[in-house]
């Protein structure tokens, strides 16, 4: 039988979203119990706007997401820190899903907990397609809130 996980490094990627919330919520607890490191992503889909927007739009497109993007990272950051938990915060650009398995490649994730569903899927019945598509591409555990 296989020993349980310990957990060193808990990813727990935002779009902003109540999911998103539920989901650094358990993560900050699982940190806590395991003494982990949370680290806390958010991808910045840059989209089709590289192929079909002039660069002064890329840049200012770029600058939005970016703020935003700090914002629901810090948000998460301010509550790992209220709960004791050693955080890292990272922003990176690149489809959600990359940004995730490539974060997990990179840093040694041994856990990623997401919500069930983000923005862009909030009425989904069980997995939105970001996480459905993250739990299919990943070798370490993912738990959905």
């Amino acid at each position: 039988m296989d020993e349980p996980h310990d957990f060193d490094d808990i990813l727990v990627p935002t779009d902003g979203s109540k999911a998103a919330r539920n989901g650094a919520a358990q993560a900050i607890k699982f940190a806590q119990r395991n003494d982990a490191t949370l680290h806390v992503l958010y991808a910045m889909d840059m989209g089709d706007a590289d192929y079909v927007a002039v660069p002064s739009d890329i840049r200012q497109t770029r600058n939005r997401l970016e703020k935003k993007g700090q914002q629901f990272v810090s948000e998460i950051e301010d509550l790992a820190d209220d709960a004791g938990v050693s955080c890292v915060t990272a922003i990176k650009s690149n489809t959600p899903v990359e940004a995730i398995t490539e974060y997990v490649d990179e840093h040694d994730i041994d856990l990623v907990v997401m919500g069930k569903r983000g923005r862009s899927d909030p009425d989904k019945p069980l997995l939105g397609s970001i996480t459905n598509r993250v739990v299919g591409s990943l070798d370490v555990p993912v738990f959905t809130a």
